[in-house]
């Protein structure tokens, strides 16, 4: 077999597994429900492939003598040094060695520097001289991808097994990698915001909710508060358990005079203070709730008072913060950016 269709067999799989990394920590990234848990593995996996096809790829660009052009050159290199480096913070996330809450944590730096690589590995994909070729799809090629994926799976078996066998901290995250902090003490529960958002400057008394266009004051949502224990898991890495007094978004609709539903409803759109909005499915008025307290209390400013989305089985960014606005909407729940934009 020629060097060159050697080559580009690595750099096929080194693609398909970049890409399959990345995709999979998306869908991990924002899902907190149970069967997430396979993605989640999966996502470990390939960064584990990653590494495994590295020397291959490194050993033949070297034997090719990297006749590309300079800038394309370094930008590979560029492109080389952020995926590893996101792989390696995501080790260091994993084993429990060190985590931490907000953009200082390791999964934060792990998600940035993956954020980063994105644009390159598009670049790399659309300049890369060797094309991918229907030839390099042989019995070699699969040999090739099933050994790597085999010393991968065996490699995060093993890593595993040791964080068990040691007791060490990484043993003991959540299916979704999240450690846990503060659970049934909401007042050690982590105060963390996305980019710029903050809490907004707005008196309780003078709150601006409106429930489906209409005002509505606050104290109309009491008359039907419940008690309900769900986890809250943040894309920085960490899950707490609290005891929520909540009201269903359907029984808020209701006492607001809203339960007449359309033919064309589909969502239920929610918006904070901040301008942040989020669309939930109509079909989970009754499993997602409007928060006024946990554990007895009221929610502190810092945590989305006066009141917040609870959405169990989602993660952070479907729990906004800081409601103002709760509206039917005819437009589809998923026609909305998987990620915070506000």
């Amino acid at each position: 077999m020629s060097r060159a269709r050697k080559a580009r067999q690595v750099n096929n799989w080194l693609t398909i597994t970049m890409t399959g990394t990345i995709a999979t920590g998306v869908i991990s990234w924002a899902v907190g429900t149970e069967w997430s848990r396979l993605v989640t593995l999966a996502h470990g996996l390939l960064g584990v492939m990653v590494l495994v096809l590295t020397p291959k790829k490194i050993g033949g660009s070297v034997s090719t003598g990297l006749r590309r052009g300079r800038w394309s050159r370094w930008i590979s290199i560029l492109l080389g040094v952020l995926v590893l480096l996101a792989i390696g913070f995501g080790f260091v996330h994993s084993s429990g060695v060190w985590t931490g809450v907000g953009v200082g944590s390791p999964l934060w730096i792990h998600q940035l520097l993956a954020f980063a690589a994105v644009p390159l590995l598009l670049w790399h994909l659309v300049a890369r001289e060797s094309r991918p070729r229907r030839v390099d799809l042989d019995r070699r090629m699969l040999l090739q991808g099933g050994t790597a994926g085999a010393i991968a799976a065996a490699a995060v078996g093993s890593i595993e097994t040791g964080l068990n066998v040691l007791g060490a901290k990484g043993a003991d995250r959540r299916f979704t990698g999240s450690f846990e902090v503060g659970s049934g003490d909401p007042s050690r529960l982590p105060a963390v915001y996305w980019i710029n958002d903050r809490p907004p400057d707005i008196a309780i008394d003078d709150w601006p909710l409106r429930i489906n266009g209409q005002p509505t004051a606050l104290a109309d949502l009491s008359s039907a508060v419940q008690t309900v224990e769900a986890v809250l898991d943040c894309t920085g890495g960490w899950w707490s358990r609290q005891e929520w007094q909540v009201v269903s978004l359907s029984d808020v609709l209701a006492a607001a005079g809203s339960a007449a539903i359309t033919p064309t409803t589909r969502s239920i759109k929610v918006t904070s203070a901040t301008g942040y909005s989020v669309r939930f499915p109509l079909r989970d008025a009754d499993n997602v709730f409007v928060a006024v307290g946990y554990g007895g209390e009221p929610l502190r400013r810092v945590h989305g008072a006066p009141i917040r989305i609870v959405a169990p089985g989602r993660r952070g960014p479907w729990w906004v913060k800081w409601v103002t606005e709760i509206e039917l909407s005819e437009r589809r729940w998923w026609l909305q950016s998987p990620f915070p934009t506000t």
